[in-house]
């Protein structure tokens, strides 16, 4: 025996071993479409499994070819078609089988892969969609209104309105926002702002008018320095549109208007 012959051989062990590896692969992806097949929740999805298993099952033909097998039913009459119709495997040429062994075969076991690979793409994509993955839902309530968005939006001022200015480091105030919420119409409500003086002298602060006259103050117009005081800001719902309220509020020092900061007023009047 030469060895030629020899090496012969061996390769062709090692190619059917990994026809044989190949082919264990696509009975065992055969195996989880059937199953996926049985609990698909729609018909469209129970027919695309259904076509990816014909896919696999004309993959393991072609393996079957590569490795020389001949259909079962080469010798004898041809059954009758099934429902379900799958491509005639025709069996290898017996002519120049070294030639076939050595490009033809190589060639059609890359493309069997390839398929496999786009064959595998396919069922993750099909599972993905048949998961029902949704993006986080964000609700986000303000007084009485809702809204609810899969991302996050930084908020816009109402057209008409200012954002709360920073305070200066002279001038401290807090919170930034009054909330009142919904106020009902002819009726009142009542919040607090905290006014810091952080200089070393007495603070004269002056607030600016609002533009609804439904806004009252109640202050000391004097802040010592390093203390505190408070403004009570009362809402007039009688005075008051219905609707939305959104007003900001402006405070400074009375002597250097360059201390200044200010606060926003929101509610709903209804």
């Amino acid at each position: 025996m030469s060895d030629d012959f020899g090496t012969v051989n061996v390769r062709r062990g090692e190619r059917a071993r990994e026809i044989e590896m190949l082919r264990q692969h696509y009975r065992v992806h055969r195996e989880t479409l059937a199953k996926l097949l049985s609990e698909a929740p729609t018909e469209h999805l129970a027919s695309e499994y259904q076509r990816l298993i014909g896919d696999i099952d004309s993959s393991i033909a072609k393996v079957d070819e590569i490795e020389g097998h001949a259909p079962a039913a080469a010798a004898a009459a041809p059954p009758p078609p099934l429902a379900t119709h799958r491509p005639l495997v025709t069996p290898p040429s017996p002519v120049e089988p070294a030639a076939y062994a050595a490009d033809g075969s190589n060639a059609r076991l890359l493309l069997i892969v390839v398929a496999g690979i786009v064959v595998l793409a396919i069922i993750g994509y099909l599972i993905y969609r048949a998961s029902g993955d949704r993006h986080p839902v964000i609700t986000e309530t303000t007084g009485t209104t809702t809204t609810t968005a899969s991302t996050i939006e930084p908020v816009t001022p109402a057209p008409g309105t200012v954002a709360p200015v920073a305070s200066s480091a002279s001038l401290g105030i807090a919170p930034a926002i009054l909330d009142y919420g919904t106020i009902r119409k002819g009726t009142r409500a009542t919040r607090q702002v905290e006014v810091t003086n952080n200089s070393a002298e007495p603070m004269k602060i002056k607030v600016a008018r609002s533009q609804c006259k439904c806004l009252y103050y109640e202050y000391k117009d004097t802040v010592a320095p390093k203390a505190k005081e408070t403004i009570t800001v009362t809402v007039d719902g009688a005075k008051a549109k219905a609707g939305t309220l959104t007003e900001t509020i402006g405070l400074s020092s009375a002597k250097d208007p360059s201390v200044n900061g200010s606060f926003q007023v929101s509610a709903t009047i209804k």
